[in-house]
């Protein structure tokens, strides 16, 4: 087990400096892919020897070859985090497949909480990520089953519209962004029915702790105290996808 947890965590790093690019050019519109990565400070290129996972970070002092500026440790611990996500699948002893899977869907819950938070938008491509990431359990016939995937589908997204329809006539004010419902939905198909239900629940709970958290810390305003959504929906999903299951068998038993 330790050396696969081994070359999971090393592709962790590299999708991990994947992420950051994305968090970075996403919500300003920069093309992914076309041109290698720049200083942001500077503008020069930055070598590909210079961009190697934690290691140039460490290498360069926190600092860019050409200019000296400083380079934010979000990059470094972005790619840590992100190889630590990559070896969760395996310690908790899911499948090669399945863990795959399932590292590239919490990779992506948390580039698109990262950018959420910072920017409060959810790009689409990342959505038709997660989306896209739920073939293989068609597929290859993953658990749940695939009615089951398709109900979540439908539950997450219309909840969700259901909720922002209900909030713009009784509010009178947006309670709910399109991203949100398009990202529930869209997990809704790799979770199946019963995680996603259980996702908004416990995101909800974790979003109305970060409000509470942001309002006595006087974060923001008394008159501006909206917080986006996907970041707790983000580390609820996570969390359902591994330990959902367990969860609700456990709730039920105390009753049967």
């Amino acid at each position: 087990m330790f050396i696969e947890a081994s070359g999971f965590a090393l592709f962790g790093l590299i999708f991990g400096s994947f992420s950051n690019a994305l968090i970075y050019r996403l919500p300003r519109g920069i093309p992914i892919g076309l041109s290698r990565s720049r200083c942001t400070a500077c503008g020069g290129q930055i070598k590909w020897y210079d961009n190697i996972p934690v290691i140039s970070f460490l290498l360069l002092r926190g600092r860019c070859r050409a200019c000296a500026a400083k380079i934010s440790a979000r990059y470094p611990l972005t790619e840590i985090f992100t190889a630590f996500l990559w070896t969760v699948p395996v310690f908790l002893g899911r499948p090669p497949a399945q863990a795959v899977v399932s590292a590239l869907f919490t990779t992506v819950l948390a580039v698109i909480a990262q950018i959420d938070f910072s920017h409060m938008i959810i790009p689409d491509s990342l959505v038709a990520a997660v989306a896209a990431l739920s073939i293989p359990g068609f597929i290859m016939k993953f658990e749940p089953r695939a009615f089951d995937r398709l109900i979540g589908a439908a539950v997450g997204g219309g909840l969700l519209y259901l909720m922002a329809v209900l909030s713009e006539k009784i509010l009178k004010k947006e309670g709910m962004g399109g991203g949100d419902i398009k990202l529930l939905a869209a997990a809704g198909l790799i979770l199946g029915w019963r995680l996603t239900l259980l996702s908004l629940g416990l995101g909800s709970i974790i979003a109305l702790v970060m409000v509470a958290a942001m309002y006595l810390l006087n974060r923001r305003s008394r008159e501006e105290r909206q917080i986006p959504f996907a970041p707790a929906l983000a580390v609820a999903m996570a969390l359902c996808h591994y330990f959902g299951e367990g969860w609700i068998s456990w709730y039920f038993g105390l009753f049967y």
